[in-house]
């Protein structure tokens, strides 16, 4: 798989999707699968943004609950359930333990029935779940000895806990290239570093958007019937850019989530009551909770949130914004003792919120998904906007998009398959059985460890980076369990061009905090082979990874051209 621009300007496309996350390439994906010729646009990389920087998180429906949001539970747990069986190898069931106390909303009383409400909501949650380990259990009750097992080093409800189930995703970006990837063995053509720097108008009706390829410079023209703009919180910031709206009006929460290098917990997650309260509840437990994760090893742990009013491709985060999530981490969960120091990476990052009455703090998030059609707002056929407000539900809006488009177009929709359809590298019916039969047939070449590893972060595709290991060396990235295949792959089949590519995105190599200087370097020589790169631009390409993991609490990655979101 390539990258060829010149493709995208050689004819004219059914449907231009602009933005590379979960949401575009899940768009892309529906479109092409559906018989549609797609361009699928990314200014940066695939799945660098909001889809990479997430809580990695896949709702399950029970924050909903509370604002009696019916169609939200239902629909995130049928989302979450189209994710378990499309890409097994990359998301699973993650529990996630509520601490009770005494007998009001916080009690294990209110919390049974709401775990039977929702369980009685969600009676088909497994619904063409073959793999018995990505079936979602029945939320419940555990006992006090349970829950201090689940979450060591807490010091104890008073009376129990209650565990119910999300899903959690390994690592983000390889979701978001699956679906890329899907997209284009159905005949899409897709690009990353492509910018669209305006839109194509004739007498009020978008015919194509005009384009500049970041890496060689050249600007071009990418034409199609129908122009879905599915870059998040920088939709409106395109419009503007392009003279089409004179300012933003959606108003955007920065969200932060921490990385902290210890592992706190063993396989459950832990959700703690904060000082801040959720606004829209109508049955509150109290403040909003605050979600400590096992993930790859480490802790994740999120969210902090405050209204963001400047320029999206602006977005920083500050020592002090850090320092200050840092503290009310401590107020919550003061016996983990967590501190400056603890912090491995931090992600960051814009959400679309609720408009009426906005307060810092105790922010107020969109409930809903924006599927617009712009003839309705701005008077131009031939343009839809999608601002997506979790990687939960992406498929789902995809549906509803490409749906969309096809009555722009004058045509009944066909069925759409992409809840049904396994993904690329998804088509494993048992994650537990594969990963066995991966680590036996790689056994004379690389550790176990590796193995399992990489047959859940490529799913039934790992064999193509076996493919091109060296027949005698399992080249293994200094300190990691990276295989340097897996770079090559990366540049050969991945479209990754960039260092940050490779070490952030299409592996998980600095997801987690950094890797260290020599993997950079070894990661970077890999790719100067295959790209032929000079030594000033292996230097440049080091320089320009070490200053997304700088920050100024801490040795992270800051994510100054990302976003996080809830998931």
């Amino acid at each position: 798989m390539s990258r060829d621009p010149a493709a995208l300007a050689a004819g004219t496309f059914d449907v231009v999707v602009v933005g590379g996350g979960i949401c575009g390439a899940a768009i892309a994906w529906d479109a092409t699968q559906r018989g549609m010729s797609v361009a699928l646009l990314e200014r940066a990389d695939f799945g660098g943004a909001t889809s990479a920087n997430s809580l990695k998180i896949v709702h399950g429906g029970i924050r909903y609950l509370q604002h009696l949001d019916i169609t939200r539970v239902r629909q995130s747990s049928r989302e979450r359930r189209a994710l378990l069986r499309i890409a097994p190898h990359v998301v699973q069931p993650l529990p996630v333990v509520v601490p009770t106390e005494g007998y009001g909303l916080r009690g294990k009383h209110a919390l049974a029935a709401a775990f039977t409400l929702l369980n009685t909501m969600t009676l088909d949650r497994n619904r063409g779940l073959p793999d018995p380990d990505r079936q979602i259990p029945p939320a419940r009750l555990i006992s006090r000895a349970d829950a201090l097992d689940r979450c060591p080093g807490f010091p104890g409800p008073l009376d129990g806990a209650g565990v119910f189930w999300d899903g959690q995703v390994n690592h983000p970006p390889r979701l978001v290239w699956a679906f890329v990837r899907s997209a284009v063995r159905a005949g899409a053509v897709a690009a990353n570093y492509c910018e669209v720097r305006g839109l194509l108008r004739r007498d009020g009706r978008v015919l194509g958007v005009e384009v500049e390829d970041r890496l060689s410079g050249e600007r071009f023209e990418v034409r199609g019937s129908v122009v879905v703009n599915a870059t998040g919180p920088f939709a409106e910031q395109l419009y503007v850019d392009a003279g089409l709206r004179p300012a933003r009006t959606q108003p955007l929460s920065r969200d932060m989530a921490l990385v902290i290098r210890r592992p706190l917990l063993r396989d459950s997650a832990l959700a703690i009551q904060t000082v801040h309260r959720d606004p829209d509840a109508w049955l509150s437990r109290g403040a909003r909770h605050l979600f400590l994760c096992p993930w790859r090893g480490v802790t994740l742990i999120g969210v902090h949130s405050i209204i963001y009013g400047g320029n999206p491709y602006d977005l920083a985060t500050t020592g002090e914004e850090v320092e200050t999530f840092l503290r009310e981490i401590g107020e919550a969960v003061p016996w983990y003792e967590i501190g400056a120091s603890d912090v491995a990476a931090v992600y960051a990052g814009l959400l679309p919120i609720e408009s009426d009455g906005l307060r810092e703090a105790n922010v107020s998030f969109g409930k809903r998904a924006l599927v617009i059609d712009n003839a309705d707002t701005d008077r131009l056929e031939g343009l839809i906007t999608v601002v997506a407000n979790r990687l939960t539900t992406a498929r789902g809006v995809a549906e509803r998009t490409v749906d969309m488009v096809f009555g722009k177009r004058g045509a009944q929709p066909p069925t759409c398959r992409t809840a049904e359809t396994a993904l690329y590298g998804g088509d494993v019916a048992n994650v537990a059985q594969h990963v066995d039969a991966a680590v036996r047939a790689l056994s004379s070449r690389i550790a176990p460890e590796v193995a399992s590893r990489l047959a859940r972060d490529y799913g039934s595709a790992y064999r193509e980076v076996v493919e091109l290991m060296p027949a005698t060396d399992d080249a293994i990235i200094p300190g990691s369990g990276t295989l340097e295949a897996e770079v090559v792959h990366a540049v050969r089949h991945e479209m990754a061009r960039t260092l940050g590519d490779c070490v952030l995105r299409r592996t998980a190599l600095g997801a987690a905090g950094h890797p260290g200087e020599q993997a950079l370097l070894a990661v970077a020589r890999v790719m100067a082979a295959e790209l032929g790169w000079d030594a000033a631009r292996v230097s440049a390409e080091v320089s320009a990874v070490e200053g997304q993991f700088g920050w100024p609490v801490a040795r992270g990655p800051r994510r100054t051209d990302a976003q996080a979101s809830r998931a």
